[in-house]
C-alpha cells in the first residue's frame, strides 16, 4: 500500500471521535449551508428501493436515508467509525473496507438502485472501485459521487495530487492530519469512463456568500 493510502486510513481511526462530534454537532459550515442536503435530495429524486453508502463514516446520510423508508447499507473501513454508527443504529452498517469491498462486492449483497460516495473517494486509484459499484446496482442504478469541488483549489495549482486536510475549522479533537488525493475535472471525468460509466447530471451546491461552488455532485450510470 502506497504510504499516504496507509495515513489517510489510519488518519480516520485515529481521527474517528472527532469527525463523528464534528458530524452530529454540524460543525463543518459547508455541510450544515448545503452540501448534506444536496446529496438527500439527489437520493430521494432517484425513488430507490435500495441504497449502499460507500464510506459512510459514522452514518449519517444512511441514518437520514433510512428514515425515509428506504433500505439502507453503510460500509467504512474504519472500525471506530462503524462503531459509532452501529450504536447510533438506524441502518445496516458493516465494518469493511475498499480493498475488502473490491475483492468480493457479495458481502453487501446486489441490485442497489444507488450507490453514494459522500465525500468518500479520497485515494488515488479508483476505477476498481466504481467497477465494483457498478457490479452491484440494479439495471437503472446510479452511483453518486459527492466531493470538493475542483476549482475550489485556494491558490494550488490545477494539477492531480496528493494534498492535505488538517481539519481546521472543523471541530476540536483531531489529532492526524489527513492525506488524500485531488483531481481536477477532467480527471475525474477519465476515472469515470475508464470505469464503463457515463456522466448523466451534475450539480454544483454555491456558497451563498462566494457565490463559488461548495462541492461537485455528479450522477453516473452504466453505459
Amino acid at each position: 500500500m502506497h504510504n499516504n493510502e496507509r495515513k489517510l486510513a489510519e488518519s480516520w481511526i485515529a481521527n474517528a471521535d472527532a469527525w463523528t462530534e464534528s458530524i452530529r454537532q454540524q460543525q463543518i459550515e459547508s455541510r450544515k449551508i448545503a452540501t448534506d442536503q444536496v446529496v438527500i435530495d439527489a437520493i430521494q429524486a432517484r425513488n430507490p428501493k435500495r441504497v449502499l453508502d460507500i464510506g459512510c463514516g459514522e452514518g449519517w446520510l444512511s441514518r437520514t436515508v433510512s428514515n425515509l423508508g428506504i433500505e439502507v447499507v453503510g460500509i467504512d473501513g474504519s472500525e471506530k467509525l462503524i462503531a459509532h454508527a452501529q450504536a447510533a443504529g438506524g441502518a445496516q452498517f458493516i465494518h469493511l473496507n475498499y480493498e475488502e469491498l473490491i475483492a468480493n462486492p457479495e458481502q453487501v449483497g446486489k441490485n442497489y438502485d444507488v450507490v453514494v460516495c459522500n465525500f468518500s473517494l479520497l485515494s488515488e486509484e479508483l476505477s476498481p472501485l466504481l467497477r465494483t459499484m457498478s457490479y452491484v446496482l440494479s439495471d437503472r442504478g446510479v452511483i453518486l459521487i459527492h466531493t470538493l469541488h475542483p476549482f475550489n483549489v485556494l491558490n494550488q495549482p490545477y494539477e492531480d495530487g496528493w494534498r492535505v486536510e488538517t481539519f481546521e475549522g472543523m471541530g476540536d479533537g483531531y489529532s492526524s492530519s489527513m492525506p488524500w488525493f485531488y483531481r481536477t475535472m477532467g480527471s475525474w471525468l477519465k476515472e469515470i469512463g475508464s470505469a464503463g460509466l457515463s456522466l448523466i447530471d451534475i450539480k454544483e451546491p454555491l456558497n451563498p456568500k462566494t457565490g463559488k461552488p461548495f462541492s461537485l455532485l455528479m450522477t453516473t450510470a452504466k453505459i
